[in-house]
């Protein structure tokens, strides 16, 4: 339970740089463009990928590497890019941080996936928790902390900016949260937020707002 949907990652493009002057593989101190995120809990509980905990989202899974700590990494297609050491690693990973994406239409169903999912747990008896959407506003500014990744098209994830140990990753980004970002009722943000509104994932119309 609490599994997002995901899809088939395209194909990794040779062109670094699109004409919006914003690389697909790229870094900011600031959000480029106002982004979101569905969390079950209030804090960030990013988890141990290795644990293969079926009752957290599977893009929350980080990698631990053999230091202890959580390095920034992002991956596309299988090939791994290890940023501290900027090495590939030919490996399938999910990246080490938290998914932020615009209001576009993959992101509408990763989330709408990942609160159906928590509906039907807590109707098969589990907990009820505090599911929210997060809203991160463009032009907000990360702690030195933290570093905003984006790795394809319009998935974006805030990972730490050096190695750091998982508790350490998850209580940055939690002050993060509540510093700089806005909580919204599932029910009223998919009220708000139509599907048929959303933005297509590699129109970068969103990148206006």
């Amino acid at each position: 339970m609490f599994r997002s949907l995901s899809r088939p990652l395209s194909g990794f493009t040779a062109h670094y740089q699109n004409r919006r002057s914003l690389s697909y593989i790229s870094f900011h101190s600031l959000f480029p463009t106002t982004s979101y995120r569905f969390q079950v809990q209030r804090e960030s509980k990013l988890f141990d990928k290795r644990l293969e905990q079926d009752d957290w989202e599977w893009e929350d899974g980080v990698e631990i590497a053999n230091d202890g700590l959580v390095h920034p990494k992002i991956s596309l297609d299988g090939i791994s890019f290890n940023i501290f050491w900027v090495m590939l690693l030919m490996t399938i990973t999910v990246s080490n941080g938290a998914l932020f994406m615009p209001n576009t239409h993959f992101m509408q169903e990763v989330t709408r996936r990942s609160f159906d999912n928590y509906l039907d747990a807590v109707d098969n008896g589990q907990l009820p928790a505090s599911p929210h959407y997060l809203r991160v506003l463009k032009g907000t500014t990360i702690s030195n902390y933290l570093t905003l990744y984006r790795e394809q098209d319009s998935r974006f994830t805030l990972q730490p900016s050096y190695p750091m140990t998982l508790v350490a990753l998850n209580d940055t980004l939690t002050e993060f949260y509540t510093k700089s970002c806005t909580s919204i009722a599932p029910e009223e943000w998919l009220e708000s937020y139509p599907y048929n509104e959303a933005f297509f994932d590699n129109s970068e119309d969103w990148m206006a707002r």
